[in-house]
């Protein structure tokens, strides 16, 4: 039995049979919102790292399952480089087998889409256009991406250029079937006046935000933070389609210690279009298959009293 199986059987034998019981009442009783599992959670290191738990992400559906998810989301820096259709195919097979379901791909890191130069933001657009016809091969709903977390030009300025690469990649996408969300990841995506601010200038129907409950560092060195990352979430909430649900320690009672996600939660009602919540284990204390369905069912209490 190699590693990967080993995590997956020990962790359907811990968590499984109690699990998709769980999830099963939690879409009878919430049958909009989709609880996913981000990738993250479980391979902290992009193809190729050091990685503790050394999981084949081939492998991860059937994980996902056994932790009682329905839905999964894609990390474009844990898939292969040189990316072929066999392998987007053994994927597309392993969650059917699983009997999971693609939610979100994460895209970023490699280019701006905002970026003032046109040279550099034209190379971006074609990266993550790349990444939109894979999602769109993997059957996602939707594609994450980021602009505005690196401060190098004035406010407005970057502004503009973020909203032409974003309304481009939007059009795109939307030529695709698929949405196209930017997430609160920092710089001037942490400020939500200027997010709404980009969400008004794109003003295109499959264009939203992926709300992030912890990434609201305006600046660094020093490190200056959004004061109310709850005041944030309301000022994002009408354009919300998905979260990351970060975590990364729970109390006695199953509460996340950094974030009141009843709190949270109750933002969202104001959320027309959310339907996606990505649980983002990050902790060490406990293991990773453990936060990860920690976060689930803290997220299955608050829904049910949603």
């Amino acid at each position: 039995m190699n590693r990967s199986e080993f995590i997956y059987k020990s962790t359907f034998s811990a968590f499984g049979l109690i699990s998709l019981c769980s999830f099963d009442k939690q879409l009878l009783s919430n049958p909009n919102i989709k609880i996913t599992l981000t990738p993250w959670s479980l391979i902290r290191s992009g193809y190729g790292g050091n990685d503790p738990l050394n999981i084949d992400l081939i492998n991860i559906p059937k994980v996902a399952k056994s932790l009682g998810f329905g839905y999964i989301d894609h990390e474009m820096f844990h898939f292969p480089p040189n990316l072929n259709q066999k392998y987007i195919n053994n994927m597309n097979n392993a969650m059917e087998s699983a009997g999971v379901k693609s939610a979100v791909m994460l895209t970023g890191g490699k280019g701006d889409v905002g970026d003032k130069d046109p040279k550099k933001r034209t190379k971006a657009l074609a990266t993550y256009k790349y990444w939109i016809d894979i999602a769109s091969a993997l059957n996602c709903k939707a594609v994450r991406n980021v602009c505005g977390e690196n401060i190098t030009i004035p406010y407005k300025e970057k502004l503009n250029y973020a909203i032409q690469g974003v309304k481009e990649l939007g059009k795109y996408a939307a030529s695709k079937g698929l949405d196209l969300l930017i997430e609160n990841h920092n710089g001037y995506s942490s400020d939500p006046e200027w997010m709404t601010s980009l969400m008004k200038g794109v003003n295109l129907k499959n264009v939203g935000i992926l709300g992030d409950f912890t990434n609201w560092t305006l600046e660094r060195n020093p490190d200056t933070f959004y004061p109310d990352p709850y005041r944030g979430f309301e000022i994002l909430a009408p354009y919300i389609r998905a979260i990351s649900a970060k975590s990364e320690s729970f109390d006695k009672n199953g509460e996340e210690t950094t974030t009141d996600f009843k709190r949270m939660f109750s933002i969202l009602k104001s959320a027309p279009n959310f339907i996606y919540a990505g649980v983002e284990f990050s902790g060490n204390g406990i293991s990773r298959n453990q936060g990860s369905v920690n976060t689930r069912k803290l997220i299955e209490k608050v829904l049910r009293n949603y």
